[in-house]
């Protein structure tokens, strides 16, 4: 049975002030979304993801708080599983645990923490998840890793959730990240703008992943990133695209499967994403905070043609 969609906004909060950030999650609050996000970066000029993804979800009645992503050695599991048991209690279980192996060089460096080769970082993050995870059971005794050592339950406070929050585990490329997710995430979420046929890739790998590991693929769900820019006609979307100095002709050679279009043009391509398994949607409108016309269209067209509001 096919999962109902879900739609995510999804903001990067480099150079906005809170005010601005509250203003959007309140907005997509209302309209009917059913999350929010921001990212995760320590030297860009932005306000830090988790303290104010905990500020903004105290604001809002029904969003889904997503932090997309965690670097994951930046908060040690036993600390992480409790500031992710604790918002999850205190929000109702309105809380999906986006976690990376950190994408950033730069901002390791920044930090002076040590920038370790991929398969490490990725052996890392899901041994920090196997530890939350034991953490958010609820039960006694100690789980046991190379780099995390051995920690102790039961963790406290107890999540919403029996089993915790889901945890979506995020990044690029397949080589080695696949397999992470097939044995640790129960939500996918990779790559930009991909199209529906490199999904169809990503979901077979990933089955052929979940099945070795012993683990059925249709508890694992799929997320897509997507870039979206809307207008009632295509003079509108041209209008859209030129107040971001961005001209069609450029969109259509190098993001040409973006949701830039009338709401019908994305309601079709969305189809297809649907099609191929993904249910998790998580929309980068490039307008934000300044322009709100593309996330109120899509609200207000889109998804009650999809039966989300």
């Amino acid at each position: 049975m096919p999962r109902p969609a879900r739609f995510v906004v999804r903001l990067h909060q480099a150079g906005m002030a809170f005010p601005e950030l509250a203003a959007v999650w309140r907005e997509a609050d209302a309209l009917g979304y059913d999350g929010a996000s921001l990212f995760d970066l320590i030297a860009a000029p932005c306000l830090e993801c988790w303290t104010t993804l905990t500020a903004l979800t105290t604001l809002t009645q029904r969003l889904i708080a997503v932090p997309l992503v965690l670097a994951n050695d930046y908060r040690h599991p036993a600390v992480l599983a409790k500031m992710a048991a604790t918002l999850d209690a205190l929000s109702g279980g309105r809380l999906v645990l986006g976690l990376g192996a950190g994408g950033s060089r730069e901002d390791y460096m920044a930090a002076g923490l040590p920038w370790r080769p991929l398969p490490e970082r990725l052996a890392r993050l899901e041994e920090a998840v196997r530890a939350m995870r034991f953490l958010w059971s609820g039960r006694e005794g100690e789980v046991s890793g190379p780099f995390y050592g051995n920690i102790r339950g039961p963790g406290w406070p107890p999540p919403a959730r029996p089993a915790g929050p889901p945890v979506l585990i995020g990044g690029h490329g397949r080589r080695y990240l696949l397999r992470t997710v097939a044995r640790a995430a129960d939500i996918c979420n990779v790559g930009f703008d991909l199209p529906p046929q490199e999904w169809e890739e990503v979901r077979s790998l990933l089955a052929s992943y979940c099945r070795e590991e012993g683990r059925d693929p249709a508890a694992l769900a799929l997320g897509h990133n997507a870039t979206v820019v809307l207008g009632e006609s295509r003079q509108e979307v041209a209008s859209a695209l030129a107040r971001l100095g961005v001209h069609p002709e450029a969109v259509r050679q190098r993001m040409p499967w973006a949701l830039v279009g009338t709401p019908q043009e994305c309601l079709d391509r969305l189809e297809r994403y649907l099609a191929v398994g993904v249910s998790w949607f998580f929309l980068l409108f490039p307008e934000l905070p300044a322009d709100a016309r593309s996330l109120r269209l899509f609200a207000s067209a889109v998804l009650p043609a999809l039966g989300t509001v």
